[in-house]
């Protein structure tokens, strides 16, 4: 539900920390600062709160300082808890668990970015609820905190007023599903071009791609011939035409693409395309059937349907919500 235009502007809270993440604070804070209502006025009032000093060191030592210390008595629409290495840090993170669990009825919603849902974990208002982080931290998180359930792959999460965002840029994807949440579609895409984002990514997305998955393994023969199916999608890419040019036999193939990459090659094969598809869509108003032959696919229909499956929603209504169109 959007926001009535009548109402102030919400009030988003920024909490830092010695060893805060720089980008997980700048990220989301300069999307909400280049958001505006239709009618042109500001989207949000911002505020930075410092947790015990009004100046921190950031994990990369760039210099942060807050508005003012944490408040007496705190209230905000919004609370983002941004990561980075302090948040683990034993003192700083029992304090910010206990400082949340204390006033987290005072925010309509609490966000957490990247390693940020230690902290949120860590105050046990997410027992019973779902979190994701920076999927290097994922096991992690889950095995320190068992009763939160951690969506270790996801872009980013809403469980009712509870959100959370996976790492470092992901902050940045949450922040515009938030603004088209309260200020709508046109909102959050003018936004997204003002930030110059290539393309917006719903949460279900993974926080990264096969490609950069692939580049990871270590199969090197596996890895020349996946970055070659990535760069020609339009191509025969069934498991015999790889196996080929693997110089192996698809039997063989299929066994090592599995063992490297925990998948088979079909459903990569299939997910490469989609991030083809998904890109050229994202370009604006483009031709369903001319994206779906140079993604590979054999018909519309089948397109269609591989990428509602896969992303939710039709090519048509990819293009329409995410498509960087030209404000109005």
């Amino acid at each position: 539900m959007q926001l009535n235009p009548a109402m102030t502007r919400p009030t988003i809270a920024v909490l830092i920390y010695e060893g805060v993440n720089a980008l997980d604070v700048a990220g989301p804070l300069e999307a909400f600062a280049a958001s505006h209502t239709d009618d042109g006025r500001l989207g949000y009032a911002l505020e930075v709160w410092g947790l015990n000093e009004l100046d921190v060191r950031s994990e990369s030592g760039l210099k942060l300082r807050a508005d003012r210390r944490v408040p007496d008595r705190p209230r905000a629409d919004l609370l983002i808890m941004p990561g980075g290495p302090g948040v683990r840090e034993p003192r700083t993170l029992q304090a910010l668990g206990n400082w949340l669990r204390r006033h987290h009825a005072s925010f309509g919603r609490i966000a957490s970015v990247c390693t940020g849902a230690y902290a949120v974990a860590e105050s046990g208002i997410a027992d019973g609820r779902t979190l994701t982080t920076h999927w290097a931290h994922a096991d992690d998180l889950q095995r320190r905190y068992p009763k939160v359930r951690v969506e270790s792959d996801a872009l980013y999460t809403v469980d009712g007023t509870l959100l959370s965002s996976g790492g470092v840029t992901a902050g940045i994807d949450l922040a515009l599903s938030i603004i088209e949440k309260d200020h709508g579609v046109r909102s959050a895409v003018a936004t997204a071009r003002e930030l110059v984002v290539f393309l917006r990514r719903t949460g279900n997305q993974a926080q990264f791609s096969e490609p950069l998955r692939l580049q990871a393994a270590g199969d090197n023969g596996l890895q020349e011939v996946c970055l070659w199916a990535t760069n020609h999608p339009e191509a025969d890419l069934s498991v015999d035409a790889l196996a080929d040019r693997a110089n192996l036999s698809p039997r063989q193939f299929a066994r090592r693409f599995h063992a490297a990459f925990g998948m088979s090659p079909g459903k990569f094969v299939t997910t490469l395309r989609l991030d083809h598809a998904r890109t050229a869509l994202a370009g604006g108003r483009v031709n369903i059937k001319r994206v779906a032959r140079s993604a590979g696919f054999q018909s519309v229909d089948g397109f269609r349907r591989a990428f509602e499956r896969e992303l939710g929603v039709t090519p048509v209504e990819y293009q329409q919500r995410f498509a960087n169109r030209r404000p109005r």
